[in-house]
């Protein structure tokens, strides 16, 4: 028999008698070997097994995407070993990123819907997982999942993940030891081949804390037999007495369940109504509550009368109820993006103007405070109803937590929110920015030019590969007329960067406005913001004229593929293939509406079908037609130089800075440097610079030796006029110092991987 007084809780007593009592080889190699050690690196089904049957003492659900401004609407759910993630849209792995979201874990998702509302971020998400090391994904939703994955193998390439598409049509569910999911599908009264899942999730209930003191009335002697209790689990003692766990153990906890909704138009009405009273009865059971409903319901479903009484009917007063994609979320969640377009705004209000979402932001933010005023004032019984309402009332933002277990329900201390004045401090607390500021601005100032000025430049997306919290994948919009617009390039967002941009009303003129998008080639950095915008775009205007795509034609499986399985497009766009436009520039009536007299492409050297183009404007700047070149991505190519010959404007990437100039090489893109070759030999009159590698969020390492007079760094949200780029270079001596810090620190980097090739060379010689 043992003693039980101690200064330590049951459980840690109960965890120290399990780890005392193992053998001292196990001991010894727990010690090398612990759960976050080399070995489970190397072989992640190693920690996965051991937790299997570990009941989690942390479960969070967490907002990541609120539907609002162009964000998806996205929950992520996160206990001590797994994850869950409920819906994808576009742009749900650069939220995961800005709000340092692991994705290390996830190994199920469930889509409510197969449309790229709710699916449009699988592209880019499978493959940030992959390279995170998750080796097998069960992909839950309607029919079609695991088509679509497969349709997009040109540009989505798995190597190293197995995705499991689970069609969930006919109302699987999936358990593991965590939770367990029910999907409640609804199929559409207008078309019985269209479905959409709703699901049900019931918490595992955790097992009552050990009660060592009738571990020791029961005789249970110290060691793994009480680790066996402690799960749940009962056990036969060396005399043979069975001692179940219920009778050494606290009471369990009441089973938490949470749902999800997703009604999205009327037809799908009647199938909801029909999983009332099973709804109805979960509430009503003794040992589950429902704790939580998260609405994906679009508003104007949500607000009909139908839906409230559904709701108000089958779940009871005490549940909280998060609403997405309501008009009361006003903010996306990119606070990064807002912190840099804050800082650059002081340089150049007019080049980095502040962006379309900042002024509702705001003023949410002060009705807030003024609600929880009142809400202090009110007494206690008042002061609950008035909580709920505030909830309802206030909307939801990204990092919105809603605390399972421990039970704590809605969080909002995390959540993302806008902070402009510190943004603005933390630049003039740089030694000698605020010096070099004024003194730019007694100097000189940029023109103020139209809003309504053309041509004009505005940079969506200005990053390489994969999004980050300042900078997105490739995108460019061009005014080319005072009713048009081109847009060179679509990668992941591009939409939910128009609407951040310029606020709602004026996005959808530019939609409306919008005649062309090009696509440089098939990598999925550059054209998976296309089939978004094209939804956007046709629903704001069912009957607008179909826009020109320009595009290699190897698009066409994918496009068809989803006009002909998911939802129709194909009225949306006509397709031009650039490899058609290498003989026959397009010109006449087709572009004359664009404010364009023709456009021309070249081959280019990057992957296969990868094409540079040339735009001949009917603008004319100093009496000369404008004439605007884009690389796409490319290695240093002689035929863009022969395109571009003579350009106003060159759009060229440079996603390596000069010192790796081999690894540009090898994934076949530019240096810094060797874009700003390109500019001088095609004698364009400025050259832009962007797809930056992400090592570069703020401001690449430009080379020391060069002109930088002709030459201009773009950024996100950068919208410039020909006669801004004459002034821009004015800018480098405050935009340097301003992020001297960080430039220092890419000088840094450099200098040690210059050290490291010193040593690998003498390597080599000795």
């Amino acid at each position: 028999m043992y003693l039980v007084r101690s200064t330590r809780s049951p459980i840690q007593r109960a965890l120290r008698t399990l780890t005392t009592s193992k053998p001292m080889a196990a001991t010894i190699a727990s010690a090398k070997d612990p759960l976050t050690g080399p070995r489970y690196e190397r072989e992640p089904n190693v920690l996965k097994k051991k937790l299997a049957s570990v009941v989690p003492g942390t479960v969070n659900l967490q907002v990541l995407g609120s539907g609002a401004n162009g964000a998806p609407a996205a929950v992520y759910l996160f206990t001590d070993q797994a994850r869950y993630l409920f819906n994808c849209g576009e742009g749900t792995q650069r939220l995961a990123h800005e709000h340092k979201t692991r994705l290390s874990r996830l190994e199920q998702i469930f889509l409510t819907q197969n449309t790229w509302a709710s699916a449009g971020g699988l592209p880019g998400l499978t493959l940030t997982i992959q390279d995170a090391g998750v080796r097998d994904l069960g992909l839950h939703g309607p029919p079609y999942l695991g088509s679509m994955l497969q349709s997009m193998r040109r540009f989505v390439v798995l190597k190293n993940l197995q995705v499991r598409p689970i069609d969930c049509s006919e109302g699987a569910s999936f358990e593991d030891s965590i939770l367990k999911v029910d999907s409640l599908p609804l199929i559409s009264s207008e078309d019985p081949t269209r479905s959409v899942i709703n699901y049900i999730c019931q918490l595992k209930p955790r097992a009552g804390a050990l009660n060592l003191v009738k571990c020791v009335e029961k005789g249970v002697p110290r060691g793994p037999l009480l680790g066996e209790l402690k799960n749940g689990k009962d056990i036969t003692l060396p005399d043979g007495t069975v001692v179940l766990s219920a009778d050494v153990s606290e009471p369990s906890e009441t089973a938490l369940s949470f749902v999800f909704l997703d009604v999205p138009s009327e037809d799908y009405l009647p199938g909801l109504l029909t999983h009332g009273k099973r709804l109805k009865q979960l509430g009503e059971e003794k040992l589950t509550e429902v704790a939580l409903v998260v609405h994906f319901t679009p508003y104007q479903m949500a607000s009909r009368q139908e839906y409230k009484d559904f709701v108000e009917e089958n779940f009871t007063p005490d549940t909280h109820h998060i609403h997405l994609s309501s008009p009361l979320n006003q903010f996306s969640g990119y606070a990064a993006a807002h912190r840099i377009q804050h800082q650059l705004h002081q340089l150049a209000p007019q080049v980095f103007p502040l962006l379309g979402e900042q002024l509702p932001c705001q003023s949410q933010s002060l009705s807030l405070n003024l609600k929880k005023t009142k809400l202090n004032e009110a007494d206690v019984e008042d002061n609950a109803i008035a909580k709920d309402a505030e909830e309802e009332e206030q909307g939801v933002v990204a990092m919105t937590n809603f605390h399972l277990r421990p039970r704590k329900g809605l969080d909002r201390t995390l959540e993302s929110k806008l902070t402009p004045e510190e943004y603005v401090k933390e630049t003039h607390a740089v030694p000698g920015f605020t010096e070099l500021l004024a003194k730019y601005k007694e100097d000189y100032s940029f023109p103020n030019n139209s809003a309504h000025s053309f041509p004009k430049i505005i940079f969506l997306g200005t990053g390489s590969c994969i999004p980050n919290k300042t900078r997105n994948v490739s995108s460019i919009l061009i005014k080319t007329a005072i009713d048009a617009f081109v847009l060179l390039d679509c990668g992941e967002g591009t939409y939910g960067q128009i609407v951040r941009l310029y606020g709602r009303d004026q996005a959808q003129q530019v939609l409306r406005q919008l005649q062309a998008i090009y696509v440089s080639h098939l990598h999925a950095d550059h054209h998976i913001g296309l089939i978004g915008l094209l939804r956007e775009r046709r629903q704001l205007e069912p009957k607008a004229e179909p826009l020109i795509l320009l595009a290699p034609r190897q698009i066409e499986p994918w496009l068809d593929f989803y006009n002909r399985q998911i939802e129709t497009i194909e009225d949306a766009y006509t397709l031009v293939g650039n490899g058609e436009l290498l003989a026959s520039p397009l010109a006449g009536e087709k572009v004359e509406p664009l404010g364009i007299t023709s456009i021309s492409t070249c081959l280019v050297r990057h992957c296969p079908n990868s094409f540079g183009i040339s735009l001949t404007l009917a603008a004319k700047y100093k009496n000369e037609p404008v004439k605007i070149t884009y690389s796409g991505d490319t290695m240093p190519c002689q035929d863009l130089i022969d395109l571009g010959r003579d350009s106003t404007v060159l759009i060229h990437e440079a996603t390596m800075e000069d010192d790796l100039e081999e690894e540009a090489k090898l994934k076949t893109h530019s240096t810094v440097s060797q874009a700003i070759q390109q500019g001088r030999n095609m004698d364009a009159r400025h050259t832009i610079l962007t797809h930056f590698s992400q090592r570069y969020a703020k401001c690449p390492r430009l080379p020391s030796d060069e002109d930088m007079q002709r030459v201009v760094i773009a950024f996100d949200n950068m919208e410039v006029t020909l006669e801004d780029l004459q002034h821009y270079h004015k800018l480098y001596p405050a935009l340097l110092a301003m992020y001297a810090e960080y430039t220092e620190e890419l000088e840094q980097r450099a200098v040690k991987r210059e050290l490291k090739q010193e040593r690998k060379r003498k390597l080599a010689e000795t």
